[in-house]
């Protein structure tokens, strides 16, 4: 899940590896040491597999930590990318020979995909295969476990070939084999997605990059082993940052990552204290990764590896503000029940004069049949916008407002698919768009779109477009967080 940019940086400067390698670069004492990408020390930590991309492939290479001559573990046919070392010195990476394109694989029933493949004793073994992506292996400290991003079994199989988001995170076994277990799943299906899991030193937590809408900016998050459900999964990285491609530090309470903060200038390389929530940005690079005495720390930066000194003046030392949506309890200023096809309920007052930051929510019961056809449960109109926000079902639920231009804005929850009645709640905070289905942890949209204000409310209307056997059981506009939808866990709980 890499940006595409990196895919097309690696053919350049490939006529300046012999110069730059050796050479230290003013941006505290770091030096280059090979063209490519995604850094990984080796477990002696005396080498550094690479991938480069070079003739349209990506390949994977070993070097040394000052750089010399390479050895060339994968170098064609196929692609081979995101190098991890395993305990006793093996590299496990992606592989694939893709020869179709990815609609001739879908439409042929092609068993053609990118698998993990392990380089160990001078053999290459394929650990999954299949018509997927498995890629960004990362290997526990006992050799027994990788854990890994996947399409692997999303329910569009032209997604499930070629689509960046649509990612699980799997774990297999690599000693016992067998297949691959899936863990956790995208929270917004095709529109959402993880990659670059990282399992801890002591093997007890399990970090990854976090997309929870496709617009998003990426974010960290972490669970602990064995508590994959939604519910336990805690942001890791400040909500300030777009933050991804995590790697822990040997100590066990350090990440480094990919990350971005605005007026930065460019993509950055961070360390951040998981137990305190502080961190620093030490360099302009991307994909970085400790050493394993955790002295030293290696990044890639417009297709070039480079090594730079880490010590007790590079710890992280910066903390930043974090808002919490949920602090502020449920109170409800608008409550009707029993409505049938009825439009047009007046409400007014300064109670529903919403700013851009305000946090609202708005909450539906409705009892549907599952079919397709589009309902507006319950729409508020505003002078600023007819339809200000709406929750809606048709073949999922969605809740959407509008931002400043009147533009379409919205979070989709796919919840909804069969006859029942369901309790759609849907929020709108300072920091995105919410919806939770029947106490569900919500799913999330962070718009880049700044949101309307509302200050006029005109009426709400409740109830358009359903159909005989149909009715909304009760509707609510309140403030606050809603009661019925559990709060996201705190980083500090992870550690509890």
């Amino acid at each position: 899940m890499k940006r595409k940019s990196q895919m097309v940086r690696g053919a350049v400067g490939a006529l300046a590896a012999a110069v730059l390698v050796g050479c230290v670069n003013s941006q505290e004492g770091e030096r280059a040491v090979t063209q490519g990408y995604n850094p990984a020390f080796s477990p002696d930590g005396k080498t550094i597999a690479f991938q480069r991309y070079e003739d349209g492939l990506f390949k994977i290479g070993i070097v040394g930590v000052d750089g010399g001559a390479e050895l060339w573990v994968e170098n064609g046919p196929g692609n081979a990318a995101y190098p991890e070392w395993t305990p006793s010195g093996g590299l496990l990476y992606m592989w694939g020979n893709d020869t179709e394109t990815a609609y001739e694989a879908w439409k042929g029933g092609s068993r053609s995909g990118y698998g993990l493949r392990l380089f160990e004793n001078g053999t290459r073994r394929d650990i999954t295969t299949g018509r997927c992506r498995d890629y960004t292996p990362s290997v526990s400290s006992d050799g027994k476990k990788a854990y890994f991003a996947t399409t692997r079994g999303v329910t569009s199989e032209s997604y499930a070939y070629s689509k960046a988001a649509s990612t699980r995170i799997a774990e297999i076994d690599l000693q016992g084999g067998g297949e691959p277990r899936i863990l956790m799943d995208s929270p917004n299906g095709n529109n959402s997605g993880f990659a670059q899991p990282a399992i801890s030193p002591d093997g007890t937590m399990l970090v990854w990059g976090h997309l929870e809408n496709f617009f998003d900016k990426w974010r960290i998050f972490g669970t602990r082993i064995g508590k994959f459900d939604r519910r336990e999964w805690c942001p890791v990285s400040p909500r300030g940052l777009s933050a991804l491609a995590p790697r822990w530090h040997p100590g066990g309470t350090i990440i480094c990552f990919t990350g971005f903060r605005k007026d930065d200038p460019g993509w950055g390389v961070w360390v951040e204290d998981v137990t305190t929530g502080k961190v620093r940005r030490l360099a302009t690079g991307e994909n970085p990764c400790f050493s394993p005495d955790g002295k030293s720390i290696a990044y890639d930066r417009d297709g070039t590896v480079y090594v730079r000194p880490f010590g007790a003046n590079d710890m992280p030392n910066e903390t930043m503000q974090e808002s919490r949506d949920d602090d502020e309890p449920e109170r409800v200023l608008w409550s009707t029940e029993n409505v049938y096809k009825e439009t047009g309920i007046a409400a007014s007052g300064p109670q529903f004069a919403f700013g851009d930051d305000s946090t609202f929510f708005v909450r539906v019961k409705a009892k549907l049949d599952g079919t397709k056809d589009l309902r507006q449960l319950l729409i508020g109109e505003y002078k600023e916008h007819e339809f200000a926000f709406q929750i809606f079902a048709s073949y999922a639920a969605w809740f959407s407002t509008r931002d400043l231009g009147g533009r379409y804005l919205d979070v989709r929850n796919n919840g909804y698919k069969e006859a029942r009645e369901y309790t759609f709640t849907g929020i709108r905070t300072q920091s995105g768009l919410m919806l939770s289905i029947d106490g569900s942890v919500p799913v999330v949209n962070v718009p880049r779109a700044k949101v309307l204000s509302l200050k006029n409310l005109r009426r709400f209307i409740v109830g358009r477009g359903l159909k005989p056997g149909e009715s909304v059981v009760k509707a609510e506009v309140g403030v606050g967080w809603p009661s019925d939808v559990p709060k996201f866990k705190r980083r500090e709980d992870l550690f509890k």
